[in-house]
């Protein structure tokens, strides 16, 4: 395996999604959104891919404990930054976390329940 291309998230309403992921988070959107899916990137290359889905869904699952699990890490450019921009544009985000030895991060919720865990990196020594 090389790397991860293509990230699939299912969504109800493609422009309102696709307008949070660009507007929230500043990804490009990459080509133009159509019935069933938007194409979206992260500056790094990689492709979050919106699918049109007939009713809710999320990636979302529960672990043993009983907590919601996300399954996708974003990684922030300017963490701090980043979240201040997501709380001014109303975005459901949790409060930041600090992990210690493995940074910090913060939870945010895109209009269809996606959680995406927005993480600050490894912190410098």
């Amino acid at each position: 395996m090389k790397e991860i291309n293509c990230v699939y998230i299912p969504t109800t309403d493609m422009e309102k999604t696709a307008y949070w992921y660009t507007n929230n988070l500043g990804l490009e959107l990459t080509a133009p959104i159509t019935v069933n899916q938007a194409q979206l990137r992260i500056p790094s290359g990689t492709s979050i891919f919106l699918i049109k889905t007939a009713k809710p869904t999320t990636l979302n699952y529960l672990e043993t404990s009983g907590t919601v699990q996300s399954a996708l890490t974003l990684e922030a450019n300017d963490f701090h930054l980043l979240y201040l921009r997501m709380k001014d544009n109303g975005a459901n985000v949790s409060d930041i976390e600090d992990n210690g030895s493995c940074g910090l991060n913060f939870y945010a919720y895109d209009p269809d329940g996606n959680k995406l865990d927005i993480w600050s990196g490894w912190p410098s020594k």
